[in-house]
């Protein structure tokens, strides 16, 4: 065999529900010879045992060593991550009201620990005090309930909400992702980097001669 560039490209971290996995599930790959691109996908990197979930941790290292038992003059050119997490859930028959339930838990306890987290802040800092203060001074006049500070305020907190998490419905107000897709990216960046650094100390990472 001739010498031959090969180029791959895997992320962090991917999900599957089927139990065995092949080059090419977690990794792009690009070699200028199709066949060899093709031939290289269909490498078969580790499969998992038969339970509900599962997770491994694979090393580029080990994904080179395939290659190289397959292909010893190529030349691997790794454009990705060093460490990929693999998880594995097994798929399950997925009932409608189940997800629905879901959805309304999630939803019920955002709409409410947001208003709890809105109402301690109103309740710490007056604001109905303040809001009086406010119309005393401008009007002269004492209030005796809500006004028109209160109504403003309140119609205020609503945009500053669907602005700062950037939907309105099923519309998003810009491309860009919100602040709680941010979040969870960070936190899944996070989990992923303790599980590649605990697979490393723990000797449990799929690696070379493993």
């Amino acid at each position: 065999m001739k010498e031959t560039d090969i180029y791959l490209k895997a992320e962090q971290s991917y999900c599957f529900n089927h139990r065995k996995i092949s080059l090419s599930d977690v990794a792009k790959i690009y070699c200028s010879d199709p066949q060899i691109e093709k031939e290289v996908g269909k490498i078969s990197l580790l499969t998992f045992p038969d339970v509900k979930n599962d997770r491994e941790v694979l090393s580029v290292m080990k994904i080179v060593e395939e290659i190289q038992k397959k292909y010893k003059e190529a030349h691997i050119w790794n454009l990705g991550e060093a460490d990929i997490v693999v998880y594995y859930k097994r798929p399950v028959p997925i009932k409608i009201w189940q997800v629905n339930l879901k959805i309304l838990l999630v939803c019920l306890t955002a709409f409410f620990g947001a208003g709890i987290s809105i109402m301690g802040y109103n309740n710490d800092i007056d604001i109905e005090q303040v809001f009086s203060q406010l119309h005393w001074m401008v009007t002269g006049v004492k209030s005796d309930g809500p006004t028109v500070l209160s109504l403003c305020y309140s119609i205020g907190l609503t945009i500053g909400i669907i602005v700062f998490f950037n939907h309105a419905s099923k519309k998003r107000l810009s491309d860009e992702p919100t602040p709680l897709e941010v979040q969870m990216r960070l936190y899944e960046k996070d989990v992923n980097g303790a599980l590649i650094t605990g697979a490393g100390r723990k000797e449990e990472e799929i690696d070379v001669d493993s």
